[in-house]
C-alpha cells in the first residue's frame, strides 16, 4: 500500500496552519504623542516615522495637561506647508484635501485608537486646533512596501 495518499492531506493542513497564522496576527501599531509645553510650544513624536503598508492602529494620546488636540491623517506628496488654509490663516482647510482621515478629538490625557489600511506612500500627521498646525504640529510618515 502507497503512503502517498495522506501527502496532499498535509500540504493542505500546513496551508491552512500558515493561514490561520497570518489571520491571528496582531495588527501593528503607530503610536502618535500629541503634546504642548509650558513655553507655548507644541509638536507631536510618532513611535516610528516608517512603517510597513497594510492595517496599521494608530493610538493618539494628547499627553498636555490643558490644550485640547486631534488626529488627522492624508496621504499627500505635498509639503506640509504648502497646504491650503483656511482664510484666516488659522487651520488647515480639510476641505480641500482628499482622503482626509481622523483618528479623533482628544481632551488632556485622553486615547483613541483608530484602525487604517495604509497603501505604500507619504502621509501627513498633523493637528487642526486652531493655530496648532502652523505652530508645528504636523509629522511626515513614511509608508512602504
Amino acid at each position: 500500500m502507497s503512503s502517498k495518499w495522506y501527502l496532499p492531506l498535509i500540504i493542505t493542513l500546513v496551508g491552512t496552519a500558515a493561514t490561520i497564522s497570518a489571520l491571528a496576527a496582531p495588527i501593528p501599531t503607530e503610536s502618535v504623542e500629541l503634546w504642548n509645553k509650558p513655553d507655548g510650544t507644541q509638536g507631536m513624536t510618532l513611535s516610528a516615522e516608517q512603517i510597513k503598508a497594510g492595517q496599521t492602529k494608530i493610538t493618539a494620546t494628547n499627553t498636555s495637561t490643558n490644550e485640547d488636540h486631534e488626529l488627522l491623517i492624508v496621504k499627500t506628496d505635498l509639503d506640509p506647508m504648502q497646504f491650503p488654509l483656511t482664510s484666516d490663516q488659522s487651520k488647515v482647510d480639510e476641505g480641500k484635501l482628499k482622503g482626509l482621515r481622523e483618528v479623533g478629538d482628544l481632551s488632556p490625557g485622553q486615547s483613541r485608537s483608530k484602525t487604517f489600511k495604509l497603501a505604500p506612500g507619504r502621509y501627513v500627521l498633523f493637528c487642526n486646533e486652531m493655530g496648532h498646525f502652523s505652530a508645528g504640529m504636523y509629522k511626515v510618515l513614511t509608508v512602504v512596501e
